[in-house]
C-alpha cells in the first residue's frame, strides 16, 4: 500500500513515518519502503537504524528516487543486460562484417581494416543520435 504523508516543514511527517516503520519492524511485518530525496537518504537511513535496530534491514529499506528506479530496473530486467564496451562493440562489428562481407559492395574491405570498422561504429552512433533527436522532437514515431 502506498501512503503519502504531506505537510509543512517541522510538522512531524518524518517522525510519524519512522514510528510507523519501527512498529512494522517490531511486529515483523516486512516490505516497508521510505522514499526520500537523494540528499536526505543517508540521514533517513541513520535515523531508521537508530530507531529500529539491527533487524531493520530485514523489514524496511530507504530509497532515494534514483535508488528506487535502479531497483525497479534490476528486478524488471532493464538493468540485467551488460552493455558492451568499445572493444566489445568492435568485436561485434568485426563478426557482423565477417558474416556479411562477401555481399557488401562498398564496405566489403572493412572486415579486414579495423579503422574502417571504427568508422562504421561511429556512423551507427551518429544515426542513433539522430533517431533519438527526431523521436524527442516528435518527428519520428519508433516502432
Amino acid at each position: 500500500m502506498l501512503r503519502l504523508i504531506i505537510g509543512r516543514a517541522g510538522s512531524g511527517k518524518t517522525a510519524a513515518m519512522i514510528a510507523e516503520i519501527a512498529e512494522a519492524v517490531r511486529t515483523g511485518r516486512g516490505g516497508s519502503m521510505l522514499i526520500v530525496p537523494e540528499q536526505y537518504s543517508h540521514e533517513a537511513e541513520r535515523e531508521l537504524c537508530e530507531r529500529c535496530g539491527d533487524s531493520l534491514s530485514r523489514y524496511a529499506e530507504v530509497f532515494s528516487f534514483t535508488g528506487l528506479a535502479r531497483r525497479v530496473m534490476q528486478q524488471q530486467g532493464g538493468a540485467a543486460a551488460d552493455w558492451l564496451d568499445k572493444g566489445g562493440r568492435m568485436l561485434c562489428m568485426a563478426l557482423a562484417l565477417q558474416g556479411t562481407g562477401a555481399r557488401l559492395k562498398v564496405y566489403g574491405a572493412a572486415q579486414r581494416r579495423p579503422e574502417m570498422q571504427a568508422l562504421l561504429l561511429q556512423a551507427i552512433d551518429e544515426l542513433k543520435a539522430a533517431i533519438r533527436r527526431a523521436t524527442i522532437a516528435g518527428k519520428l514515431n519508433p516502432v
